[in-house]
């Protein structure tokens, strides 16, 4: 009875999730195939599907077989009630025939009665790679040959490295979206070592993140079919205009080759090697185009496409009420770097300067999101008034044009203040633009007393003239001299936040090196190469007094050769934050390069402190 309990209150515990059915599709390895080569196409439904159906009929795509379902469950207890989740996924097995662009309908799963449809996919097929047969055939003269013992070739043209351009001819302003592929077919590649950067002198740059799980996608490079994976991506922004050239970078791609077996007693799993295979990309090349000179007299260094918006917090007020006149440019381009409008107040307002946001996010077509421009604005009378409109151009790369856009007017309804040009009492108050006030007394002449000779003595001992008089006037003046020498000096080391954080630039640098020092003893291989750059890179921006956010190669060493700094100091600098940018890439369990890499940081921060 008592196990026929438990059995009941287990169920009771066990609740099955029924959320929204979401239906999801996807293709194995990427949506870009080989032609006659096969791809899995998989649908997913979080819940118990009691029948799906995918009608491909697309012409040139040949459906081999499937779907192949397959379930699995998945448990969570929170606060000790267990949810559970079953997940269906149907596999179908496809081929493309010949190369183009098709499209995969809407997968169909029937839950409950109910009909729940998945996203349309796009696959791209592009031709088979020549090289693909030859290195079948290769790989079967090697399998003849192992008893003899064989190593794998890598061709000169199997691991290629390159920077891919999303543009090479642009406008001055207009965003450049770059990536650093590393490509390779036949042989997969392990790992990255010796990573060097190519030199974006000539741009801005903003670093963009690459997630950590990222997959390689096929792609079409130089006549052949390569497994792409991104090393690195920026936006990049050309600060002048003419032929700009991004110079060539390197690394070591090493990649795992069958080297045979000498005899049949030799291990199995050492019939491979790795092999370090150097490459370089090659320079590209980039047209900056000048903006074409009939700039309107609103344009301010935006390109891309933007739109303006004006609004105030309210539209009726009392007068010497504040309120804000909010300015908001929205859209896609160099948002950064354009240039703040100047609305035209009515006069008897009362301006501060302005406070401008940046909430933007970095794509292929440039920094998308929107510029706010915050006015905090006093009218000083009553009255009605008119913002006028605010004109903003910018120039849009796809028209090749000049284009304006500008606000609504805004009406505001001010109330007079209760005093305003009105007497009180025996004085009237004046209110100007400037501020001042003047107060005018009721009657300019007040009554003179008068005093008897009785009431007036002579002091015996005057103090006019003694000492004690005269210590009477110094004391106090040299005490507030002193005071406010003291008082000033003391705000001013409080004030001056960029020298107390170049002074404590060291010291920061210090306690980084002594947390990668701890790392390195524990053999914790990531948080110390993280700590090492922290340290290097932390040090440079406070000792620079430049943000982390326009920190980069670049900007270190313009900033490095203006300050005199010998040229072997500054490419050691480059050197330590490459190694460690790089480190997840070309992850090493060499303690005595860990070793190496952080006295080369310690050295590297002393002879900077030194230098500068």
């Amino acid at each position: 009875m008592k196990k026929f309990i438990a059995i009941i209150l287990s169920c009771l515990m066990v609740t099955t999730v029924w959320a929204d059915v979401i239906v999801k599709s996807s293709i194995r390895n990427g949506n870009t195939v080989e032609v006659g080569q096969r791809f899995q196409v998989e649908f997913e439904i979080n819940a118990t599907c009691d029948r799906f159906d995918c009608d491909i009929q697309e012409s040139g795509l040949r459906h081999i077989s499937g779907p192949f379902p397959s379930t699995y469950m998945s448990r969570t207890i929170v606060n000790g009630q267990s949810s559970v989740v079953n997940t269906t996924t149907y596999t179908f097995i496809m081929m493309a025939e010949k190369e183009g662009t098709f499209t995969i309908p809407a997968g169909k799963a029937v839950v409950e009665g109910k009909t729940y449809s998945s996203n349309p996919l796009t696959v791209k097929a592009i031709p088979a790679d020549p090289s693909t047969k030859q290195q079948q055939q290769h790989s079967s003269g090697r399998s003849q040959s192992s008893s003899r013992g064989s190593s794998s070739a890598i061709g000169k043209d199997d691991i290629l490295l390159g920077v891919d351009l999303s543009k090479t001819t642009v406008y001055e302003g207009e965003a450049i979206y770059a990536t650093l592929y590393l490509y390779f077919r036949h042989q997969p590649v392990t790992n990255v070592a010796d990573a060097k950067l190519p030199d974006m002198a000539g741009f801005t740059s903003h670093d963009i993140e690459i997630p950590k799980n990222v997959q390689a996608e096929l792609v079409q490079y130089k006549g052949g079919n390569y497994s792409a994976y991104p090393i690195k991506k920026w936006l990049l922004y050309p600060q002048h205009s003419g032929d700009i050239t991004i110079k060539p970078c390197s690394l070591t791609a090493i990649v795992q080759v069958y080297k045979g077996r000498q005899s049949f007693w030799d291990d199995p799993f050492s019939v491979y090697q790795n092999v370090q295979v150097p490459v370089t990309s090659p320079e590209r090349k980039v047209t900056v185009k000048t903006l074409p000179k009939n700039k309107p007299a609103s344009f301010m260094n935006a390109v891309g496409n933007f739109n303006i918006k004006g609004e105030v917090t309210s539209n009726q007020l009392k007068a010497n009420d504040a309120v804000i006149y909010r300015l908001t440019i929205e859209g896609t381009g160099n948002l950064k770097y354009v240039r703040d409008p100047k609305p035209d107040f009515p006069a008897d307002f009362e301006v501060y300067d302005p406070k401008t946001d940046i909430h933007s996010s970095e794509t292929q077509n440039g920094i998308s999101g929107k510029r706010v421009i915050e006015y905090t604005i006093i009218p000083r009378f009553g009255g009605s008034f008119t913002i006028p409109p605010v004109e903003f151009s910018f120039f849009n790369t796809k028209t090749e044009k000049y284009e304006t856009v500008r606000t609504n007017p805004i009406k505001l309804e001010v109330e007079k203040a209760p005093n305003e040009g009105t007497p009180a009492g025996n004085s009237v108050d004046f209110s100007a633009t400037t501020q001042e006030r003047i107060k005018v007394l009721g009657s300019d002449i007040r009554y003179l007393h008068t005093l008897s000779e009785s009431s007036l003595k002579r002091d015996e001992e005057p103090l006019y003239g003694t000492l004690l008089y005269w210590l009477w006037f110094i004391l106090p003046a040299v005490a507030f001299v002193v005071m406010l020498y003291v008082r000033r000096r003391e705000l001013k080391l409080r004030a001056d936040v960029v020298g107390r954080r170049t002074r404590k630039a060291n010291k920061v640098a210090s306690r980084r090196l002594k947390q990668a020092s701890l790392a390195l003893r524990d053999h914790q291989e990531s948080l110390f190469y993280e700590s090492v750059h922290k340290a290097m890179l932390g040090y440079v921006a406070d000792k620079l007094s430049i943000p982390l956010s326009e920190l980069n190669g670049d900007t270190i060493r313009e900033q490095l050769e203006k300050r005199k700094v010998d040229e072997s100091i500054i490419q050691r600098c480059a050197d330590v934050l490459s190694t460690c940018e790089f480190a997840r890439y070309a992850p090493s369990t060499d303690d005595q390069a860990m070793d190496k890499l952080y006295e080369e940081a310690s050295d590297t921060i002393d002879n900077l402190e030194k230098a500068l």
